[in-house]
């Protein structure tokens, strides 16, 4: 009973406090939620969203307000740095009508994360998103610029997707754009002729066609259905991460990926799945002269997922090392959730080749020992190369594999009628940096 008077009371007070607190004056709110730090809980943040709740934007026949709100962001941009001489994060809730909510973070290295996901999501109409980033070198470049370096934008739909749009054109020096679970987005258009080095997608599951206008960017990172790419002004990859779960289309045509893939032939760091190569970048490499001319000759880490390590799979993983000739470091993670290409005439006929680089395999996913070792084998066989092959298993250490004397042998493995030689695991404690860390599409 005392404890349940207790948390009556506790109740009451939070009203009380509630109540009183939004009284205050809409500046003094407003100053209190710019300090207010991240780490605090929402729960707090909520007693102090009535201001917000006043601030409203209208839909439906009227005009937005886009000025409110990219008044209440940049007062909040400018009181982080004025008000945190710690630069802590902080983050704060706007609350509109519809059930419209975002959630306002921004962090260390000028960061800003703008997430709709907590409010209502009931807006399924689909939308196309033009984004132009960095733009202050135009004429029609706004006073009082914003610098932000990495940009995260989530779950924005058709409402509100204009009132992102005009705020990013205050910003500037942008070097990273996110954009993650959009539903609804079935068109994005990006340009960004400088700064802009950084461009990830994901999860975005209406969306169709990706244009993309930047002069300096680097890395791409995309995940999702197989969409449509356009590229403009974009001249020098260096990590590309084609997370495929699956076509977007009824039919796939290889010859309209033409411009993407040669536009990516100079990638360092590449994430391919399995079946995307079976279906879309092998028939592009095997057709007119792309097969005696094209190479990635300057892929050094190649991170592969596919279904599983079967014969044909490991064929069609081997046709395209064949165009892979500086490789030096190459991941493979089986997700048994991966679409599947299966079997395709000519996928059994593999051609020797070299990768006199290649010094690590690190297999992930694989549930039996053989599977590593006939791997390993079928490595030497096509290619004459013997890396360090490092497998790695929930809930075990990672381990190296190596060739042993038959007469050090301990009985007799499944499989071992197949294996040419005698192999064991051993405990990696050393030289593995860098191979345990999961890559982006793991994420």
């Amino acid at each position: 009973m005392e404890e349940e008077e207790e948390e009556e009371n506790e109740a009451i007070d939070e009203c009380s406090f509630r109540s009183e607190i939004t009284k205050l004056p809409d500046e003094i709110l407003a100053n209190i939620l710019s300090i207010y730090p991240l780490d605090s809980g929402s729960k707090s943040i909520a007693l102090l969203t009535g201001l917000w709740n006043r601030t409203s934007i209208k839909y439906g026949g009227t005009t937005l307000q886009v000025q409110v709100f990219e008044s209440e962001i940049g007062d909040f941009l400018v009181k982080f740095d004025e008000n945190n001489p710690l630069k802590n994060p902080r983050k704060l809730e706007l609350h509109f009508d519809r059930g419209l909510i975002v959630t306002v973070s921004i962090g260390l290295n000028k960061k800003l994360s703008l997430d709709f996901s907590k409010g209502n999501q009931d807006y399924p109409r689909q939308f196309g998103w033009e984004i132009l980033l960095n733009t202050m070198d135009f004429p029609q470049s706004p006073p009082n610029p914003f610098y932000i370096k990495t940009l995260k934008l989530t779950s924005v739909n058709y409402l509100t997707c204009e009132l992102v749009s005009n705020l990013i054109k205050k910003f500037r020096y942008v070097e990273s754009l996110m954009i993650e679970r959009c539903d609804g987005l079935r068109s994005l258009r990006i340009e960004g002729l400088a700064k802009l080095t950084n461009l990830s997608v994901r999860d975005c599951p209406d969306l169709r066609s990706v244009f993309v206008e930047c002069l300096e960017l680097k890395s791409l990172r995309y995940r999702g259905r197989l969409c449509w790419f356009s590229f403009k002004n974009v001249t020098y990859l260096e990590d590309v991460m084609l997370d495929f779960e699956g076509p977007g289309f009824n039919h796939l045509n290889h010859g309209l990926y033409d411009r993407f893939l040669r536009a990516i032939r100079d990638v360092k760091v590449l994430t391919l799945r399995g079946w995307m190569y079976k279906e879309v970048v092998g028939p592009w490499l095997f057709s007119g002269e792309h097969e005696q001319h094209f190479r990635f000759s300057k892929l050094e880490d190649l991170w592969w997922i596919d279904s599983c390590m079967d014969d044909h799979n490991i064929n069609w993983l081997f046709c395209f090392l064949k165009f892979c000739t500086s490789l030096k470091r190459l991941f493979i993670t089986i997700d048994p959730h991966s679409r599947s290409a299966g079997d395709h005439q000519g996928s059994n006929v593999v051609e020797n080749g070299r990768l006199r680089k290649l010094k690590v395999v690190k297999m992930e996913g694989f549930k039996k020992e053989e599977d590593v070792m006939l791997f390993n084998e079928r490595l030497m066989e096509v290619f004459g190369v013997e890396p360090r092959v490092v497998d790695v298993r929930k809930g075990m250490h990672t381990r190296c594999l190596i060739r042993i004397p038959k007469r050090q042998a301990i009985g007799k493995p499944r499989g071992s009628d197949k294996l040419k030689f005698c192999y064991k695991f051993v405990e990696e404690v050393f030289g593995n940096r860098g191979l345990c860390s999961n890559h982006p599409h793991m994420a």
